[in-house]
């Protein structure tokens, strides 16, 4: 599975004020919710319960919070650029401010975990990551998504 098979315009959100872990999954869980036309709390709650397990952080300033949604639903990606840093208990140290939230039928696990390292691989690349980093915009944003 590609990023661009995962995001549409409308699932991707540049310069994002989020002050908090907390909030940055805020924004993901109502984003992923009128996409998917779920409650928005449920899919907050899994994604806390998730990084309960451990960190979604991958280092570099990245993050890739995911949980399994009801298998009738199509797998769904929502992407932050936040306009700050913010603590998100990564292995590394290192603060976040690039989310790329996925979420992915349960009849897709295997799909689903190989989908995590290859956007994991493709967003730990220096030369996206400063692009997706220098974006100003969410269509720019979107474009450089696209490529990968």
């Amino acid at each position: 599975m590609k990023i661009s098979t995962l995001i549409t315009e409308d699932s991707v959100f540049s310069q994002v004020n989020c002050n908090s872990k907390k909030s940055a999954l805020e924004k993901i869980s109502i984003s992923a919710a009128t996409k998917l036309n779920l409650d928005p709390q449920i899919l907050f709650n899994e994604l806390i319960a998730r990084e309960k397990i451990g960190s979604t952080a991958v280092g570099s300033g990245v993050a890739i919070p995911h949980i399994k949604i009801p298998s009738s639903l199509p797998a769904t990606g929502i992407f932050l650029q936040c306009t700050n840093s913010i603590d998100y208990n990564a292995f590394d140290g290192n603060n976040v401010d690039i989310l790329f939230a996925i979420f992915v039928p349960e009849d897709r696990c295997k799909e689903y975990l190989s989908t995590l390292a290859t956007i994991s691989e493709k967003l730990l690349d220096k030369t996206l990551l400063r692009q997706l980093r220098s974006a100003k915009n969410d269509k720019v944003l979107f474009q450089y998504l696209q490529c990968n």
